[in-house]
């Protein structure tokens, strides 16, 4: 009788609207795609060539339609150029496939939201809005002032809500007193459940790449992620380079690639050099260099690679303010990593100190990483997205 009525049961129509599709999100996507009740379609575009925002190589598991981009980039308050696109046809493509739900991103997908929502409106279809959390109003950059009476006329004209943190379950409260029955957390994470069968893979590699990168002797802390002046990745290669003055052997290995990557390199120093590896970017095996190091660290803005590093068995430092305080959810401070002040190159220093000088301490922030990692999952934050669609669709 339940498989008769499976047949039968009409599937949500669905469908997202990013400005691009990145490596980190194909899992999510595959994962929601597979659901029973979600007939999914994605929509995305053209993003940059390097850095954090760049569009995935290859994409399965999920229905996904790139569109013309018209490219309307800015240079952010904390430097690098900011991923701000419009795709001209998405709103033709919503009205002939006559989906029931869409789901947006916040005001990153500004001008793209602005006719999704018009189509919402005028075909009385489903709006999601996923919020990733903003600072209070007086601290906002100008443009994102400008724009807030339009924000504010989608967010309380939304049918439901997904966020990525429980600092974004706060802004909405704060701002727009929005009702907790309607917000569903989809806590931000990335796919872990082949990082054990990984580890087993590279870890015979582990001391022949330390060796050719030069990390034989040295206690390793590590970024991975795009380089970008908002990311302050010199932070950490100041920090380190302050370590080995006191004569605590180290390096910065640097995993990624990006807009700012010369950038960063013709600012240091040459003692700054030495105690830097750039490994240039890595993806699929991604899970080895993070074996190479012994912390990984994430200087401001950014969050995911926080679940790489504890999946790994991997403590975690970062600034207390990335996702705007979010990343509480993931860090309890000395149980499995630390978070540091924002822009504090000597908390910074202490906190590295703190991990290499102590090797119970280290042994038990490596399993209380590993033992996080194992709470926050794809398939939990997927089951965000379900819960949102179905009330979302049943209002």
């Amino acid at each position: 009788m339940k498989s008769f009525l499976r047949i039968f049961m009409k599937k949500i129509k669905v469908a997202i609207s990013q400005r691009i599709i990145p490596h980190y999100r194909i899992p999510v996507f595959s994962e929601l795609a597979s659901r029973e009740s979600i007939d999914l379609t994605l929509y995305y575009g053209r993003g940059f060539k390097t850095g954090s925002q760049v569009n995935a190589k290859l994409m399965t598991g999920f229905n996904a339609k790139k569109l013309f981009t018209v490219m309307l980039n800015y240079n952010g308050v904390y430097g690098g150029s900011q991923l701000r696109v419009w795709h001209p046809f998405l709103f033709f493509h919503l009205i002939f496939e006559n989906y029931d739900v869409i789901i947006v991103e916040p005001s990153s997908n500004f001008y793209n939201n602005i006719f999704t929502f018009l189509y919402c409106k005028i075909f009385r279809k489903k709006f999601i809005w996923h919020e990733s959390g903003s600072v209070p109003k007086e601290e906002r950059p100008k443009f994102r002032k400008m724009i807030d009476p339009l924000l504010s006329i989608f967010i309380k004209g939304s049918d439901a809500f997904l966020t990525y943190t429980s600092y974004a379950d706060h802004s909405l409260k704060r701002d727009f007193d929005i009702d907790s029955k309607k917000i569903f957390r989809a806590q931000n994470s990335v796919d872990t459940s082949n990082i054990d069968s990984e580890i087993e893979k590279f870890s015979p590699y582990v001391e022949s790449k330390k060796k050719e990168l030069g990390l034989i002797g040295f206690n390793v802390a590590m970024y991975i992620g795009g380089i970008e002046t908002r990311k302050k990745i010199d932070n950490l290669i100041k920090a380190v380079t302050k370590l080995n003055k006191s004569s605590i052997p180290t390096k910065a290995l640097i995993v990624g690639d990006g807009p700012d990557k010369e950038k960063l390199i013709q600012k240091l120093s040459a003692e700054e050099k030495a105690h830097t590896v750039f490994a240039g970017k890595h993806v699929k095996d991604a899970t080895l260099y993070v074996l190479l190091s012994d912390v990984v660290v994430l200087p401001s803005s950014g969050g995911l690679s926080v679940m790489t590093a504890f999946a790994c068995k991997k403590p975690f430092i970062g600034s207390e303010e990335i996702e705007h305080g979010g990343i509480k959810d993931y860090v309890e401070d000395g149980t499995n990593g630390y978070l540091i002040k924002e822009n504090d190159i000597e908390d910074l220093e202490l906190k590295l100190m703190n991990v290499f000088s102590d090797p119970i301490l280290y042994k038990e922030l490596c399993n209380n990483a590993y033992q996080t990692s194992k709470k926050i999952t794809v398939s939990n934050m997927v089951n965000g997205y379900e819960n949102a669609i179905k009330y979302a669709q049943n209002l």
